[in-house]
């Protein structure tokens, strides 16, 4: 099969949908973000990369705390939203239903069947974007999106981007179970 090359660009890559949330001057905002990845299990570890001029950014430092957000495909609107509205212009502390967990600091919504509370690691500088790495502290899930004791991804209905520019889209079909397929596999 013939490859072309596209040159040094972002390849279109589906990734997962997080609504970063922080409490910003006493206030919950929320801010979609797709570029966000586990760094470790062990202590568990999450980052997210976002804009350099961020009000969700300012209230992580302000508090030390944060959450990813995993929203499903019926809060595909109010994602948008947030990404649409900038918290310096727009109070978005009305698009979800808030709670808070343990730090009692990271707003979480509601609305997303799963919410991870973290305490701010690290920000990591790039030239035109920061990593801001956090502690995980705490993981809720809806639990009704269980089953046998494990998340169901088919009740979850996980958001997801195809980068760039997307569109929005919801996981496709199962192809193999990971850490299975392969075992009986050999190379030719």
């Amino acid at each position: 099969m013939a490859k072309i090359t596209l040159g040094q660009k972002l390849p279109t890559i589906g990734l997962p949908v997080v609504l970063v949330g922080a409490k910003v001057l006493g206030r919950p905002n929320f801010c979609p973000i797709a570029w966000a990845t586990i760094i470790d299990d062990e202590p568990a570890k999450m980052a997210v990369v976002m804009a350099k001029k961020r009000k969700t950014k300012d209230g992580i430092v302000e508090n030390g705390t944060f959450s990813i957000n995993l929203p499903g495909a019926n809060s595909v609107a109010a994602t948008d939203y947030c990404g649409l509205h900038s918290g310096y212009k727009d109070d978005k502390s009305g698009v979800f239903d808030v709670f808070f967990g343990k730090t009692l600091t990271a707003p979480m919504a509601r609305e997303c069947p799963i919410n991870i509370e973290l305490t701010l690691d690290d920000i990591i500088e790039f030239e035109g974007t920061d990593m801001v790495v956090g502690d995980v502290e705490e993981v809720y899930i809806d639990e009704e999106k269980m089953t046998d004791g494990r998340p169901d991804i088919e009740k979850l209905e996980l958001l997801m981007y195809l980068n760039p520019g997307g569109p929005y889209f919801l996981k496709g079909q199962t192809v193999a179970e990971a850490f299975k397929v392969g075992r009986e596999y050999r190379p030719k």
